[in-house]
C-alpha cells in the first residue's frame, strides 16, 4: 500500500514579466548572469524554497528533499556554506 507522499522537489523559477507574460529561465537567466544579478536571484530562489519546504513539512511531515539549481557565480561566492547554513537555520 502506498501513502502517495511527496518527498522532494525541485525549486523552479520563472518570472511573470508585466507584458510579455510567464518567462522560462532560458528567457532572463542569461541577462541576469551577465549583468551579476543571478546572485541575488539565485539567493532569494533559495530562502524562498527553504520557506515553502519547511511550510511543507509541517503540512506533511516525514523526510522531505529541496534541490535548488546554483549558479556558477553563487558557487564562487565565498560564504556560500554560511548562506546555506543560515537559511536552513532560520527555515528549520
Amino acid at each position: 500500500m502506498s501513502d502517495a507522499r511527496c518527498v522532494g522537489a525541485e525549486a523552479l523559477i520563472r518570472w511573470q514579466h508585466p507584458e510579455r507574460g510567464l518567462l522560462a529561465p532560458a528567457e532572463f537567466i542569461p541577462l541576469a548572469e551577465e549583468t551579476g544579478l543571478v546572485v541575488q536571484i539565485g539567493w532569494w530562489v533559495l530562502e524562498e524554497a527553504a520557506r515553502n519546504a519547511a511550510r511543507w513539512q509541517l503540512e506533511q511531515p516525514g523526510p522531505f528533499q529541496v534541490a535548488v539549481n546554483l549558479s556558477a557565480r553563487q558557487l564562487a561566492q565565498p560564504d556560500l556554506a554560511d548562506r546555506v547554513a543560515a537559511v536552513i537555520a532560520e527555515t528549520e
